[in-house]
C-alpha cells in the first residue's frame, strides 16, 4: 500500500477537472507497468514480476486506479511459480482445460473485455484487456484484491459506482463438471464475490453478488459482464474482494478462486452538480453560464426565453460525454427527449432537441432506467404559476386574453393553452 501512494505522487495531477460524473478504470492508460504486452495465452508479461509491480496502476490527469498485484512484494512470486491479485488479460478465451489452468489461466468466459456501447447494451472484444483476479486468503501485507483511487486534487478518499465481473474458465467448469480439486454444484450450492469497502477510520461495509449458483435445478452463472453495483458501500479509501464457495474442505474452497473484471467507477466529485443544457448546436459552452444545472432528487428547475432551442448532454462512464438521441457536424451529443414527456410550451426539434415555445419556468426530471448510472429521459414540464396574481397585469374586465406570462391577445388565442378572459382562468384545446 505504502509503494502505490509513493508512485502516486510522482504523478502530476493538474489539468481541469474530467467533464463527468464518473471516472472510469481504463486498462488502455497503463501507468505501472508504462506499456502492456502479452504472450501466446493472452496473460500480461509481467505477471510474475513481484519487485515492480506489487501495485498496478492505470489513470491520466484527472485520477488513478491502483490495483494490487503480488502485495506482499519481492519473493511473493516463488520464483515465477505463483501469483495473486489482478493481472490484465487479452483474448477471452473460454476454453475448458479441466482444472490444467497453469499455463492459461487467461481466460476470461465473456469473450474480451468489457465494452459499453452508446445505446447502454454491454458486449465483449477479444481486442480489448480485462483484468483476472485471483484471490489469495495468505497475504500478509493486505487483502489481495484491492482497489485504490486517488483524484486531480490527491484525494485518495472516493465512491465507487460500480465494476463490470463475469465468470473466469476455470471456476466456472469446475462448478459445472468438477476439476480434480472442485465438485460439481448441486442445488443450493454457490460462488459468491464479495466487495468490501474501508473508509478512512477502517470501518467495512459489504456487498455481495454470486457469480454462479445451482437453484431450482439450474445452473445459472455469470457468463456475460455483468454490473456488480457497488454503491451501497459509501465513501472509501479502499475496496477489496473476496471469493466464497459452498465447496470447501479441509483447507478452504475447493472452488477456483478466480474472477474477471473490467470498468471499475468512481463517482467523480468535480461533477456531481449535475447537467448541461447546451444553448447551441454548434458550441459547447461548459460554464455556469452555458447552462450548467443543479438537479436534487434528480429534478431541477430552469428560466427559458421564448424561441431557445437547447439539447441536453450527459457523461458517460468512461468520463466523455454521451448522447442517446444523435449527434451533431461537431461530435456533440445530444440527449434523448420522448415527445410524450413534454409539456406545454416546449417542441422538440430534430427529433432530440427541444426548442422553447412560451418563455417561463420549466420542470426537469430525470427518469433513470438503467443500472449503468445513466438517464435515460429527460422530462420537460412548463411550471404553472399558483396563483394568477403572479401574471402582474390587469386582467379583469378588458375583454382580452392573456397567456400565464402576461402576454396580451386582442383576440381569443388559436394556440392550445392556459389564458387568463376577464379575470378567469380558461383552457383553449
Amino acid at each position: 500500500m505504502k509503494k502505490f501512494f509513493t508512485l502516486f505522487a510522482a504523478v502530476a495531477l493538474t489539468a481541469s477537472a474530467a467533464m463527468a460524473g464518473v471516472i472510469t478504470l481504463d486498462l488502455s492508460k497503463p501507468m505501472n507497468p508504462t506499456s502492456l504486452e502479452y504472450n501466446e495465452y493472452g496473460i500480461w508479461t509481467g505477471c510474475y514480476n513481484d519487485v515492480d509491480y506489487t501495485w498496478l496502476e492505470f489513470g491520466d490527469e484527472n485520477g488513478v486506479f491502483g490495483l494490487s498485484h503480488l502485495i506482499d512484494g519481492e519473493g511473493a512470486a516463488w520464483g515465477g511459480y505463483y501469483w495473486d491479485g489482478f493481472c490484465p488479460a487479452i483474448g477471452g478465451d473460454q476454453t475448458d482445460y479441466n482444472g490444467a489452468y497453469t499455463t492459461t489461466y487467461g481466460g476470461c468466459m465473456a469473450g474480451g473485455g468489457c465494452v459499453i456501447n452508446e445505446d447502454g447494451t454491454v458486449t465483449a472484444d477479444p481486442a480489448q484487456p480485462y483484468l483476472v483476479a485471483y484471490y489469495s486468503s495468505w497475504a500478509m501485507e493486505g487483502p489481495s484484491n484491492q482497489v485504490m483511487f486517488i483524484d486531480k486534487d490527491g484525494n485518495t478518499t472516493f465512491t465507487p459506482v460500480g465494476v463490470y465481473v463475469c465468470n473466469h474458465p476455470y471456476p466456472y467448469y469446475g462448478c459445472v463438471h468438477g476439476d480434480g480439486f472442485a465438485r460439481a454444484f448441486e442445488e443450493g450450492d454457490y460462488f459468491e464475490l464479495t466487495a468490501v469497502g474501508v473508509d478512512a477510520e477502517g470501518n467495512e461495509k459489504s456487498v455481495s453478488i454470486n457469480l454462479v449458483e445451482f437453484t431450482n435445478g439450474e445452473l445459472i452463472a455469470l457468463n456475460d459482464w455483468t454490473f456488480f453495483d457497488l454503491s451501497s458501500l459509501g465513501e472509501v479509501e479502499s475496496v477489496y474482494f473476496t471469493l466464497n464457495s459452498t465447496d470447501v474442505g479441509d483447507y478452504g474452497m475447493n472452488t477456483a478462486a478466480y474472477f474477471c473484471m473490467d470498468k471499475f467507477m468512481v463517482e467523480d466529485g468535480e461533477t456531481d452538480e449535475g447537467f448541461y443544457l447546451v444553448g447551441s448546436f454548434n458550441d459547447w459552452n461548459q460554464t455556469d453560464e452555458g447552462g450548467r444545472i443543479k438537479f436534487v432528487d434528480d429534478k431541477a428547475e430552469v428560466e427559458l426565453e421564448a424561441g431557445a432551442e437547447f439539447k441536453v448532454i450527459t457523461p458517460a462512464e468512461d468520463g466523455s460525454w454521451i448522447w442517446l438521441g444523435g449527434q451533431d457536424n461537431n461530435g456533440v451529443g445530444y440527449f434523448l427527449i420522448n415527445s410524450d414527456l413534454l409539456g406545454v410550451g416546449i417542441q422538440l426539434v430534430d427529433g432530440a432537441n427541444f426548442k422553447v415555445e412560451e418563455a417561463g419556468t420549466y420542470e426537469l426530471q430525470l427518469d433513470w432506467l438503467r443500472d449503468v448510472n445513466l438517464p435515460d429521459y429527460l422530462r420537460v414540464t412548463k411550471k404553472t404559476p399558483e396563483a394568477i396574481s403572479t401574471i402582474g397585469v390587469d386582467t379583469k374586465a378588458d375583454n382580452s386574453y392573456y397567456n400565464l406570462q402576461g402576454v396580451k391577445f386582442n383576440s381569443m388565442p388559436t394556440t392550445p393553452g392556459i389564458y387568463i378572459h376577464n379575470g378567469k382562468k380558461i383552457v383553449i384545446r
